[in-house]
Order: C-alpha cells, then structure tokens, then sequence
C-alpha cells in the first residue's frame, strides 16, 4: 500500500469509524491473514526490506533492524505472523496478566488527529495467561518476539498475592518467549500504588530473580528481561529504579509507556474532558519520552540497551527514519511504534528502514554496527552472545490508563 493512497483516501476513510470497531476489525482481519501462507508471503514481498547495514545486536539477541512493533496491538496474541511480513525487526505480544480481565468499558480509544495522538483506557483487558499461552505455544516466531506481562489489574490482588499474580505469568511465558517486557506502571493495589514504587519493585525483582533460577534449573534458556517504564515519574524515583534494575541484573528498559499528561494540546478541552482519563501516546508523548531516554541512557553510561518507544510517524511532513535516528542518537539501541502505524499506515517500516540506509551513508556510515560502536559508552557488559531463537523446547506444560 503507498503511503501516499494511505494518506489520503484509507486513513481518512478509517478515521471516520469508530477507532475501537477499526481496531477489532484489524485484528480480526489480521488472523484471518495470519492464517494463509500465501497472504504471508505477499505481505513480505510488498512491505518487507531488510538490509544487512540495519542489523543490531542487543541483549543476546540478533535483530533485522531496529524497528518493533510495540504492546497493545496484538494484545491477545492473534497477528505476530504478518508483523515480520511488514518489516518489523521484533514485537511485542500483550500485555497479558496471569488471570483474564476485561478492561474498561467503551470508549476506551480516542483519536487526537490535530496532535497526531491517542489516547487509550482500555484498562489492561487480557484473555489470560492459559488462553494466549495455549495460542503461542506450538509456533515458531519469525522475528524476535518478547511476551509483554502485566500483573492482573483486578484491584483486590495486592501485596504478595501480587507478586504471585506476576510471577505466574513469568513462569508461564518465560521458556516460551525470546524476551519477557514487564510492564510496571499500572495500578497493582487497592490504594493504587504500582511496582513502579521502589517498596515494591524490589521485592519483586528478588522473588523474579529466583524464579528465574528455577527455571533456569529445569532446562530453560536465559532469556532477557526489561522493564517498561512510564514518563511520568519523577527522578528521583527513576534514580531508584535504575538502581535496582542493575542490581538485579535486568537486561534493558523499554521507555516508555503512556502519559496522563495533557500539556499543548490542540485538541479542544472539552473533547478531552468529554472522553475522560486514559493514557496518551504519539506525538505529544514523544517530547517525554526523549527526555527519558536521555536521562537513563546518562545514568547507565549506555550499558543496558534502551528500546525508545514514543510517537514515531505522528509527526506530519516529518521523515519517520529521522525520528528513529534522533532516538539513536540520544542512546537508543532499538525503537517500537504502535500509534505511527495507525496515523502512516503498514508501509512505515519500509519506509523508516530505507530512509536508515540513506542515513548511514549521508553520515558515511557502513552500518548501524559501526555507529554504535562510535557511540560513548556502548555495549552491556553483561549480555551475553547472540543466540539463535527456538521455542517450546523446554516449555512447562481496572483502572488503568495503560495499554
């Protein structure tokens, strides 16, 4: 599809439905082609380029490009196979709490097209951990596929039960994933306090820590684990997480989730106060989101791999390839975009990696390789070498405004 037709005559004609029929009928779509070899295969003739310039490295793991596709868009895991066939270097699958939830009621998704935005409440809907596993656990992903894990939003489960809550989920999903995102942000106790909070994370990642030792035991292979972290938080908090993420050995960050800021809006405030609260991505999220990058990017000294995650392709007129270079550039090794496919259509990757290529060259550049190595600080002393990606081999038999 050219980007141009997208611009158009689709993305207007999309924009006139209802974003949340849009988006069931997408993915209903979506696995009907999931299911056909041919319709694969299509989608990566007409989508799909790769160049051997755009190869990363990070965490133990190879990559095509550096380009994912981020949570909450195949929240349910029914789409990863024609994800590789529009050019994505990896996904995301979730988030997915242990026990079902249903979410909010609608509306949750409201398009902000004057801010290149939107904002979502859909209150960590899940089909379960039983149901997504029993979906993914015979298939081989062709891209490197991480399982985005969520403790169950159900507000009643707090203290060690939701640390159990988490740690099921961990366990399920763990030999099956290539790497596990643990989404912190979203409100784990009935006094709405998060695993964001220090008090909390800590004793998670302890517990994290040795149930991944168990598994480890029982035949698994390392698999790494980062944290999704959300722009609001204040530093001196951020300084506490960073901490405990190394010590205990955690892998990279995904940064970020969504904001419940709502600052230079152009969209009118009575739109905004009519849908009510929810969290906020594409472009206006960007502008926190690269303050975040460069403020743990500083403090790790670019040691542990940040996947930026935050308006790419929102801005109208603005190249996306540049966007992804910007985030590069402030210590990015790996980026992820959700709401730039809805406002540029499936011919944004394409588009990003070809523009990559030019990019390398303009800066006289053989590869992303070589300008990582160029930047200061690169490198994770702790990863360990790329490995090849294999699946089920070991495998054991509310209120929210994020995704």
């Amino acid at each position: 599809m050219n980007a141009v037709l997208y611009s158009r005559i689709i993305r207007p004609l999309l924009f006139a439905l209802d974003p949340e029929f849009v988006h069931r009928q997408t993915i209903r779509a979506g696995s009907q082609l999931s299911k056909s070899a041919v319709a694969c295969r299509w989608l990566h003739k007409a989508f799909s380029v790769q160049y051997e310039e755009l190869r990363v490295e990070a965490f133990g793991l190879r990559f095509q490009n550096p380009v994912g596709l981020a949570a909450g868009f195949d929240k349910h895991g029914y789409v990863y196979p024609i994800m590789a066939g529009l050019g994505f270097g990896h996904m995301e699958i979730g988030s997915v709490s242990y026990q079902p939830w249903l979410g909010n009621p609608s509306p949750t998704l409201l398009r902000l097209p004057l801010d290149g935005g939107l904002i979502n409440r859909l209150g960590l809907n899940s089909e379960g951990s039983e149901v997504v596993y029993g979906r993914l656990c015979n298939v081989r992903f062709e891209i490197p596929t991480g399982i985005n894990l969520v403790k169950t939003a159900d507000p009643t489960i707090s203290g060690e039960h939701a640390i159990e809550d988490y740690l099921q989920g961990f366990s399920k999903f763990y030999p099956l994933a290539d790497f596990i995102t643990l989404n912190l942000s979203c409100p784990n106790t009935i006094e709405g306090r998060t695993f964001e909070d220090p008090e909390l994370l800590a004793p998670l990642l302890e517990r994290m820590g040795k149930r991944t030792a168990e598994l480890l035991a029982d035949g698994s292979r390392r698999k790494p684990v980062l944290i999704k972290l959300s722009p609001d938080l204040e530093d001196h908090v951020l300084d506490r997480i960073v901490a405990l993420a190394a010590q205990h050995n955690i892998d990279g960050f995904v940064i970020a989730n969504t904001t419940v800021r709502r600052e230079n809006l152009k969209t009118p405030k009575y739109v905004l106060e009519r849908f009510g609260f929810g969290g906020l991505s594409g472009r206006p999220l960007k502008t926190y989101v690269e303050e975040m990058v460069e403020k743990v990017s500083a403090r790790t000294a670019r040691r542990i791999p940040i996947i930026a995650c935050g308006g790419i392709g929102c801005t109208p007129g603005k190249d996306p390839a540049e966007e992804v270079w910007e985030y590069l550039n402030l210590g990015a090794t790996l980026v992820q975009l959700h709401t730039g496919l809805i406002y540029r259509g499936p011919s944004i990757v394409r588009r990003i990696n070809q523009g990559l290529v030019r990019i390398l060259r303009k800066n006289k550049l053989s590869s992303l390789a070589e300008f990582f190595q160029g930047r200061a600080g690169f490198g994770n002393d702790r990863s360990s070498p790329p490995v090849e990606i294999s699946h089920c081999d070991s495998s054991p038999p509310s209120f929210t405004a994020s995704i």
